[in-house]
């Protein structure tokens, strides 16, 4: 089907599930294709040639490919002529995707939490993985007070109504579960959080990330 609507994604990746959740919200039909990226599927020649970046998720429609969440996001509101928000507050929804798959993604995963539970993340010598989560705490903590001060002062959204931008920056920020991340210091977030994983479909979207936190606090005698 030459107009058929595939997505490659993850269930390990964080930036793939705003993706899911659109498409869902909105009744688009798709076709997933999970691609293993811990046994480095994503590095094969065939995805390769379909995104040399070799970043997911990554969307294929039409016969063009278009990768990172925030731009797929962009594309299905034109492709699927999906009411947009007045101008101001569209752009603001934009910047805070872009933030939220690039910055907020890399200081969470790549510099705190994945050098703690994946292997291929932790650095090789100890001394460096250390300094790298040193580092990722403090990054970690000045996004947090940004969401907590700015975005959620006498908010229930991010941007004062519910926002594709709230289940992306969730998705995201809930990737500190993995390493049972204590969210007392904020509790704006720690409320806003609980409204967001009540949406429809995050449950199910993010239903492996919830198994894993679930299994890793059963291994650490948490309930």
């Amino acid at each position: 089907m030459p107009d058929e609507l595939k997505i490659y994604c993850s269930c390990v990746v964080a930036p793939c599930r705003p993706v899911l959740l659109f498409l869902k919200e909105n009744n688009i039909e798709y076709t997933a294709v999970e691609i293993n990226v811990l046994q480095n599927e994503h590095l094969t020649p065939e995805f390769l040639e379909k995104n040399p970046k070799h970043t997911l998720p990554l969307l294929e429609h039409k016969g063009s490919y278009i990768s990172e969440s925030a731009a797929i996001i962009n594309y299905l509101h034109d492709a699927y002529q999906i009411p947009r928000l007045s101008k101001e507050l569209q752009c603001q929804v934009d910047q805070l995707l872009s933030w939220a798959s690039e910055q907020l993604h890399w200081d969470i995963g790549f510099s705190y939490v994945y050098p703690q539970i994946y292997s291929e993340f932790v650095a090789e010598d100890g001394e460096g993985n250390n300094n790298l989560i040193e580092s990722g705490t403090r990054k970690v903590c000045q996004d947090l007070d940004a969401i907590e001060k700015t975005y959620l002062d006498e908010k229930n959204w991010l941007l004062g109504v519910r926002t594709s931008a709230d289940f992306t920056v969730a998705s995201i920020v809930v990737v500190l579960e993995l390493v049972s991340f204590d969210f007392n210091m904020w509790p704006n977030i720690s409320a806003w959080l609980e409204r967001v994983k009540t949406l429809p479909h995050w449950s199910e979207v993010h239903k492996f990330h919830d198994d894993v936190v679930r299994q890793i606090g059963e291994q650490n005698g948490v309930e």
